[in-house]
């Protein structure tokens, strides 16, 4: 049998004594020129590529120390469990709560990732929406989207939120005031979710605050914030059915 005269444990021993290797470490570990030789080398162990850097850098499975996110960083670079940059970020926004923004995904993966994100877009891979004036990007899938895009008008677990009834600004009594006012123009379920949605920014006593604040009941107040939560919204004001009985008046003879 022909002996390899590029044996491949000299490339398990660069980088497991570097951990992290470009392209040109790993073709003077082996004693080559010819970069199809790394790969082939490569293609007998499991390794990763970055997916900052560009992938310049390789990095063998057993070496890497992933998170709980599938995430790993040595000395600045970058690599993830799922692959490249592009398919990070389709596991992370389809995965997401909430969906994505740009910036948001960056921070997470501490790289720039709109390029990555519009090729999930353009490719029908991830959905993009506009939300309160931001792209947000969301999971192709319609019912976990749908979710996902309740959850962005939920308030945010890992932010600070300050109810609106909560106004601490110059003119606290003005923004109330106009919050009354708003509230005055909406209908009998409008009125219903808006105040379950301040219940669940307020969190524990909200639905009593809320209800004080309004002078609605508190059990439509618990109400609107269930409908919230389970993504179960009931179309009209009233139930199916409901009003008044039809009743067919009778001519006189």
């Amino acid at each position: 049998m022909r002996t390899s005269f590029f044996p491949v444990l000299n490339l398990v021993k660069a980088l497991q004594e570097k951990k992290i290797a470009t392209m040109e470490e790993l073709k003077k570990a082996l004693g080559t020129q010819v970069d199809m030789t790394v790969f082939r080398k490569l293609r007998e162990i499991e390794y990763c590529t970055s997916y900052s850097h560009r992938g310049k850098f390789y990095a063998m499975k057993a070496v890497a120390e992933f998170d709980a996110r599938g995430l790993w960083t040595c000395r600045e670079v970058h690599f993830s469990r799922f692959g490249s940059l592009v398919e990070t970020a389709e596991h992370f926004v389809v995965n997401s709560a909430r969906g994505l923004r740009s910036s948001e995904l960056s921070g997470d993966l501490q790289v720039q990732t709109k390029d990555a994100l519009l090729t999930l877009n353009s490719q029908g891979r991830v959905v993009r929406e506009s939300i309160t004036g931001c792209y947000v990007y969301f999971s192709p899938g319609p019912e976990k989207r749908r979710h996902q895009v309740l959850g962005r008008q939920l308030p945010d677990p890992h932010q600070p939120f300050v109810s609106l009834w909560d106004s601490s600004g110059e003119n606290p009594e003005e923004i109330r005031a106009g919050i009354f006012l708003f509230f005055s123009t909406l209908n009998e379920r409008q009125r219903r979710l808006f105040a379950g949605l301040e219940a669940l920014r307020l969190g524990r006593g909200g639905d009593r605050r809320i209800a004080e604040m309004t002078g609605m009941d508190v059990h439509t107040v618990a109400r609107g914030k269930r409908e919230i939560q389970s993504g179960k919204v009931e179309e009209g004001v009233r139930r199916r059915g409901g009003g008044r009985r039809f009743v067919e008046k009778k001519s006189r003879e």
